[in-house]
């Protein structure tokens, strides 16, 4: 037999390829922010609408851990706890964000979500409430996987171009650079531990959430799909 043959890929191993596929800090949205040439404009509207997904990530997390049993119960609620840190929760950790753009909290309250965040919010409802185990751990797997790198481009962004360098400011990146490592980490040791699992459902429900981490970019950056034309 020959001796060098290429090892059959797992599901992490799918899962991974499918996130540097569909990789946001790819997207045109994410390049122009690291590059400096996104409008202020363009960065409150993200604001004012990513905003939704932000509020919304929490419940989820609920709907997971309704739905679960331990240990992936503790993973969850672990994650949620971080989340809605009394201190500081995450969506408030948004808001000041937000503020640093001049965006109001009236403002944020009264946004309604274009379509591609509404299909973004609908999609991550849909696979964590009505999908198996691993399909809804993968949803937020391909997602919190990429988020510590994109929130150091982001940072590094918003300090260089924007102007935008106080603590408070700067805060949702800030912890999402250092909590999601181990969210990431956490997902992945649960999901490699599944067995006779569905692969199948479990990638095509990873991709789907790919597709609409993507699409919500798109949604704020019209720039990005008139490039495609």
């Amino acid at each position: 037999m020959p001796k060098n043959l290429a090892k059959p890929m797992t599901m992490i191993d799918s899962l991974d390829a499918l996130i540097e596929k569909y990789h946001l800090l790819k997207h045109p949205f994410y390049q122009a922010w690291t590059e400096g040439t996104l409008s202020r404009e363009s960065l409150q509207l993200y604001a004012k609408q990513y905003y939704q997904h932000v509020r919304a990530f929490p419940e989820n997390l609920k709907q997971l851990a309704d739905r679960s049993k331990s240990p992936l119960t503790e993973l969850v609620e672990e994650n949620l706890a971080e989340e809605l840190d009394p201190s500081a929760t995450h969506p408030q950790l948004w808001r000041q964000f937000a503020e640093s753009l001049g965006v109001t909290e009236e403002t944020l309250d009264e946004a309604r979500p274009l379509p591609g965040i509404a299909a973004l919010l609908d999609t991550y409802d849909e696979v964590v409430s009505q999908g198996t185990m691993p399909e809804a751990v993968a949803a937020f797997y391909v997602y919190e996987a990429q988020v510590p790198e994109i929130s150091t481009q982001k940072i590094s962004g918003l300090r260089r171009f924007y102007d935008i360098s106080e603590p408070r400011a700067l805060a949702y990146f800030g912890v999402h650079e250092e909590a999601d490592v181990r969210h990431r980490a956490a997902w992945r040791q649960w999901l490699t531990n599944q067995r006779d699992t569905d692969t199948f459902g479990v990638l095509c429900a990873a991709e789907r959430s790919l597709k609409a981490l993507w699409g919500a970019l798109d949604a704020v950056y019209p720039e990005s799909r008139a490039a495609k034309n």
